[in-house]
């Protein structure tokens, strides 16, 4: 489900592979204690540039030699906790999907030529972000209720491109199932796979409500 569409230009990224997916605009914390990535975070605090993250596709990920997915996220440090011991504690935000083109050697850790690509819209099925829309805010009300809140004004968001990356973000999926959402080119197409997602998410919340409130029942509604 890679992109079909690509803008040609290419920009040079240093990149971390992780066990993780990250997608724009959604936070990711991180903790850095190897050498080569404080040279590479310090490098990226002082001239003010974005890093890419990327899912593992095969090896570990402390100690080198990971190969990573072809499509991540650039990642944003917007704070930074210093520790005694030299590591780091990182607030991030994703930013932009690319496409590794052409891995690079030339630095203690991983970077790579990558072409960024365009957040299309494409075609959505009448219905479709409207039905995201009503289950993930079911959903993230539901989880509200669970952890011992109660939202009743928790709304998802209405700009679809960030309604498909949120979904993606905070359902609970194995990190592949994560890629694969990454990687859909088009946000309606990403949505039409989302909400069967959400509907089995949603049915589960409702399970564990009546179990925990069983004189209750749900209230997802």
């Amino acid at each position: 489900m890679e992109e079909q569409h690509l803008d040609e230009e290419l920009a040079e990224l240093s990149l971390f592979p992780l066990n993780v997916v990250l997608f724009p605009g959604m936070p990711m914390p991180l903790r850095i204690f190897e050498e080569r990535y404080k040279l590479m975070i310090n490098q990226c605090i002082d001239n003010s540039e974005v890093f890419g993250i990327m899912l593992i596709r095969e090896g570990p990920e402390v100690g080198g030699g990971a190969v990573p997915h072809a499509i991540g996220t650039t990642c944003r440090i917007t704070e930074v906790e210093r520790l005694e011991d030299g590591r780091m504690n990182l607030s991030t935000t994703g930013e932009k999907r690319f496409q590794l083109v052409e891995p690079l050697y030339d630095a203690p850790y991983l970077r790579g030529k990558v072409r960024y690509l365009p957040e299309g819209v494409g075609e959505t099925q009448e219905g479709v972000q409207e039905e995201a829309h009503h289950l993930f805010t079911e959903f993230i009300r539901g989880l509200a209720g669970l952890r011992g809140g109660w939202m009743s004004g928790a709304d998802a968001p209405d700009d679809p491109g960030v309604l498909s990356y949120s979904i993606a973000h905070y359902l609970d999926l194995p990190v592949i199932a994560k890629q694969r959402l990454l990687e859909v080119p088009q946000t309606g197409e990403r949505l039409k796979y989302e909400i069967p997602l959400l509907q089995g998410a949603v049915q589960r919340l409702k399970e564990e409500t009546v179990k925990r409130n069983p004189y209750q029942g749900p209230r997802l509604n």
